[in-house]
């Protein structure tokens, strides 16, 4: 488990960004250059990670997404767990849009714990409704290995050659 005390904070103009390092490019280009353009533009929303001393240790940004009733037919597991179907057309969702952990976090147990934390908001303070947390993984072994292990299911075969696979996890299983 992590030993690391963090706090998570909404992402400002007030935060330096550039001293922020997780070993991908693209989600360090992310962070530092799009997140604020894309919260102003109300496409999704980065939250902080921040140690006691306020430094970055890791980073999320989420927004609203769906399960379109076409992705159930596809897979008759997940089909069989969603109630109402005849009634909806889609079922209310949650994209995990990025996740970076700094590199001197990695391996430490923050990429689970920012996870765990997701999960659990969504159930605990969820104010519109939100059946699932989706993420398009980046197609790579450590990656898809990582969402796996944090209970995270493929919901199609047919990405199993792009860049990116889309997982889910069912908020409801958090549900006593």
């Amino acid at each position: 488990m992590l030993n690391t005390p963090f706090s998570i904070k909404r992402i400002n103009d007030t935060f330096q960004l550039k001293h922020f390092d997780c070993e991908d490019a693209d989600l360090n280009e992310f962070l530092q250059s799009d997140s604020i353009h894309y919260q102003k533009k109300l496409l999704a929303v980065t939250y902080l990670v921040l140690s006691d001393e306020l430094k970055i240790i890791g980073f999320f940004s989420l927004a609203n997404d769906s399960l379109k009733d076409n992705d159930f037919e596809k897979w008759n597991s997940l089909n069989r767990k969603v109630t109402n179907r005849k009634r909806r057309k889609d079922y209310p969702a949650v994209k995990l849009v990025r996740l970076g952990v700094d590199k001197g976090q990695k391996g430490k147990g923050l990429g689970k714990e920012i996870v765990f934390f997701i999960k659990n908001w969504f159930v605990s303070e969820n104010k519109t409704g939100c059946r699932f947390l989706l993420v398009d993984a980046y197609n790579k072994p450590e990656t898809l290995n990582f969402y796996l292990k944090n209970e995270f299911s493929f919901l199609t075969i047919k990405d199993e050659n792009k860049k990116t696979r889309l997982m889910y996890f069912d908020l409801i299983r958090l549900i006593p």
